[in-house]
């Protein structure tokens, strides 16, 4: 791919300064010719925790090529505090939304059209990108792969800590998280925001995902309004069960299947 290296801030928020991000461009061809960036469809790809942009578990590198091959031009970036962007603490995707949001508006800033961004993320880069998009306006159309409905949710179940210990304990980690850096762990929370969320959503998930059990991508799928019938086939246009697949593995699972899914989803959503 014809790739060029790109760097651009983060959005700016009250209570998180601009964190300079990293990451690569590659702009669409028609007829081996180059196309601009007004003219261009546009994925944005955002990588999961502890990975960067070329986030080998997920098979970044080779989606992006196969959505480029699809016609699409690709941004892929590093989060705060991964690959060669700016350092950031880990939060869980709240934060982590600014660097969505600053990824979008450096695409807008070349030129491109709102109406023909779409954005697809893995794990924290799905949560990242499923709050970023709770702001109106700011893309057409969102993937979701592997994300996890609520932060609380799987803290609780990674650490096995009983429930009304968790009920304990749950005021003063808030309290500590808005005195360290400014958020709660009710904001941090895909199902709580995904109905604020105005543009179209597939939600994906492998079925062997023993890092983020399914039952969150069903939450979230609930949340979002789509109807039980399709939540229990698992395949429907707006929520797909990859089988046999593992945490953000769906894509390296089922590659046709997934890169033809994620294709027509964006075609059918993005402005001609």
């Amino acid at each position: 791919m014809p790739y060029r290296n790109v760097s651009f801030n983060s959005r700016r928020d009250f209570d998180d300064p601009e964190r300079a991000l990293k990451g690569w461009i590659v702009f669409p061809h028609r007829n081996g010719h180059p196309l601009s960036a007004h003219e261009a469809h546009w994925i944005v790809l955002v990588h999961g925790d502890r990975a960067n942009r070329s986030d080998p578990q997920a098979g970044a590198m080779g989606l992006a090529n196969a959505m480029w091959d699809a016609g699409f031009g690709v941004l892929m970036f590093d989060l705060r505090g991964c690959g060669e962007s700016d350092y950031g603490d880990f939060t869980g995707g709240w934060h982590e939304r600014l660097d969505v949001l600053g990824a979008l508006d450096y695409l807008v800033s070349l030129g491109a059209d709102r109406s023909r961004i779409g954005i697809l993320g893995f794990s924290l880069g799905a949560v990242a990108a499923t709050l970023a998009c709770a702001t109106p306006g700011v893309a057409a159309a969102l993937i979701a792969d592997s994300a996890y409905c609520d932060l609380w949710s799987i803290i609780k179940e990674r650490s096995r800590i009983r429930p009304w210990a968790a009920d304990l304990l749950r005021p003063g980690v808030d309290l500590m998280l808005q005195m360290l850096v400014g958020y709660r762990l009710g904001e941090v929370s895909p199902e709580r925001h995904v109905s604020e969320c105005d543009v179209p959503m597939l939600i994906i998930h492998g079925a062997r995902d023993d890092i983020v059990p399914l039952v969150h991508a069903r939450r979230l799928a609930r949340a979002r309004g789509v109807n039980q019938t399709d939540i229990d086939s698992a395949d429907s246009e707006d929520f797909w069960v990859v089988p046999n697949a593992g945490h953000t593995q769906g894509f390296r699972t089922e590659s046709d299947k997934y890169v033809s899914r994620v294709t027509k989803f964006l075609q059918r959503h993005l402005a001609r």
